[in-house]
């Protein structure tokens, strides 16, 4: 069983709400076709968006999916933390930078998922610090500065034998975001 606070999820909620609201846009590129409908990007694309904070100010980034590893060497945790039996990890590198006019983006791994051939989304595991490979991206609340970059590396645990199609990027309130995964 996978251990989670309370605390955190409603920050990460509340984070990604207000960084996140409204209805922006973002751009799409050729492969395989993500949950929107939209064609899934390549890995190391990112994609511009833009938004209007809750307090009307303008916010806007490029959020991209780096790279993504399965099997994670560096990962030193319980396997009793992933959701399935018979689990191995899986680390997503991403990175988003926000525009010079924007106001600060707020980031977390919680609008990052896996989804499987089957249609089973895998969410990370919400963790950073010893065991993680670092640098971890902000589990909850991270802040991008005007014109500033933030990278780090999201944790998943995922079954044994078994490889993720798509990357998902979604957040409330704008189209979901997908990348391939290439074949391993």
């Amino acid at each position: 069983m996978r251990i989670r606070t309370t605390v955190t999820t409603v920050l990460l909620l509340a984070a990604t709400a207000t960084a996140c609201t409204g209805g922006g846009s973002g751009t799409t590129g050729a492969g395989a076709s993500g949950p929107s409908g939209a064609q899934a990007l390549t890995l190391g694309t990112g994609t511009h968006w833009k938004d209007v904070d809750g307090d009307g100010s303008h916010i806007s980034a490029t959020t991209t999916a780096v790279s993504y590893t399965q099997p994670a060497e560096g990962v030193r945790l319980p396997t009793n933390l992933a959701d399935f039996p018979d689990s191995e990890w899986a680390v997503l590198e991403v990175r988003t930078c926000a525009d010079a006019d924007s106001t600060d983006v707020i980031v977390a791994q919680s609008p990052w998922t896996l989804r499987l051939k089957d249609g089973t989304q895998v969410k990370p595991l919400g963790l950073k610090g010893y065991g993680v490979p670092a640098p971890a991206y902000p589990v909850s609340a991270g802040t991008v500065r005007p014109g500033g970059c933030l990278r780090g590396k999201i944790t998943f645990g995922v079954a044994e034998g078994s490889r993720p199609d798509i990357i998902v990027y979604d957040v409330q309130r704008r189209p979901a975001v997908t990348w391939s995964v290439p074949r391993a």
